[in-house]
């Protein structure tokens, strides 16, 4: 079993968790828009800004939802995300990095929320049977099928919740949130080689701790 399989319900979780984008959504398709947004925000239109959110919303959720696993903890954090954000702004040394920048922010919110959540034994806590921490599937599949990718989606979260900080976010990064290398390298500040060469380490640390479920991956 190639282990794209397993990640490729995650690639879904857009679809059931979050309403779906609006057009221009897109960061990549839209630098333009969004430099041009942010220097109308930095000159007082807050509109702008809200411009801004519906550009990125989607992404940043997607990116707060698969490090804490929980709706309503991806939306709070979301939130913080922008609002951090939003008062940063002036801060932003170049105004054509916003998504990198972004990015930035919403990583160090990630890891922040996390560890308050694992030393308070939120996660430990949470199973399969709750809400929060499956996802509801919708469809012409079979109750057994979507049953069972309920499973493999909440085995390889939990996997990749159990791995180093730097392996998960690569992963997140890349095999989740479909970002280019380039992308990443700028958001973690790191040369394109470490990129390629972390995301491959992090990709075989996956495929070895799935091999205890899935012997034959």
């Amino acid at each position: 079993m190639e282990l794209f399989f397993l990640l490729a319900p995650l690639l879904c979780i857009a679809t059931f968790s979050t309403p779906a984008p609006g057009k221009g959504d897109n960061t990549e398709d839209t630098p333009d828009e969004t430099t041009i947004l942010v220097r109308a925000v930095l000159q007082g239109d807050k509109q702008a800004f809200n411009r801004l959110v519906l550009l990125y919303q989607s992404r940043i959720y997607n990116l707060a939802f698969n490090y804490v696993k929980n709706e309503e903890e991806a939306k709070d954090l979301a939130q913080d995300v922008f609002v951090t954000a939003y008062k940063a702004l002036s801060k932003l040394r170049d105004d054509t990095k916003f998504g990198a920048w972004l990015y930035q922010i919403g990583l160090n919110h990630c890891r922040n929320r996390y560890k308050r959540l694992k030393r308070s034994g939120y996660f430990s806590n949470t199973s399969l049977d709750d809400d929060n921490s499956s996802l509801q599937l919708t469809g012409g599949e079979s109750p057994e099928k979507e049953l069972e990718q309920q499973r493999t989606i909440k085995l390889v979260q939990d996997t990749i919740a159990t791995m180093n900080e730097s392996e998960k976010e690569i992963l997140l990064l890349r095999d989740l949130q479909g970002m280019a290398y380039e992308e990443i390298s700028e958001i973690l500040d790191i040369p394109l080689g470490t990129v390629k060469s972390k995301l491959s380490r992090a990709r075989t640390s996956l495929k070895n701790k799935l091999k205890r479920v899935y012997p034959q991956l």
